[in-house]
């Protein structure tokens, strides 16, 4: 499915990271990373393909792009005011739009950045990520 896209792949978090980022989030009234996304990182914290970004409990420093690959909570720190999120958290983004979790309907989303309608929803975490590289290949 991946091959021949330049993906970058963090280091695996720690479990201690993940709590750390949930009790973050649960303190913003975001929810806690879903079962199978925390399972995502602990193969890998986070990352970047063709403008796929799958965020990590931790920032992650690119020396060779001198620029700082965010984490969870750095990109929804941008999101606490919005009434919107509550209850969900945004895991990613791809091509202009974000890709968020909602507790309360157990999905995945992929949504446009500026008005937040879904433009893809998939009940799985693999469901979404297929989706979304078979977007990224063609």
């Amino acid at each position: 499915m991946t091959e021949n896209l330049p993906i970058i792949y963090f280091p695996p978090t720690l479990i201690k990271e993940i709590e750390e980022s949930n009790n973050w989030l649960l303190m913003q009234k975001f929810c806690a990373l879903p079962e199978e996304y925390q399972k995502f990182l602990l193969n890998t914290n986070g990352l970047t393909c063709n403008g796929l970004d799958l965020y990590g409990s931790c920032a992650h420093y690119r020396e060779t792009k001198n620029y700082k690959f965010p984490s969870i909570q750095d990109i929804n720190k941008n999101f606490i005011n919005y009434r919107f999120f509550k209850d969900k958290v945004i895991i990613g983004n791809w091509n202009e739009s974000l890709i968020y979790y909602d507790k309360r309907g157990n999905y995945y989303a992929l949504a446009d950045r500026i008005n937040l309608r879904s433009r893809y929803e998939a009940d799985s975490f693999e469901k979404i990520l297929n989706y979304l590289m078979e977007a990224i290949k063609s």
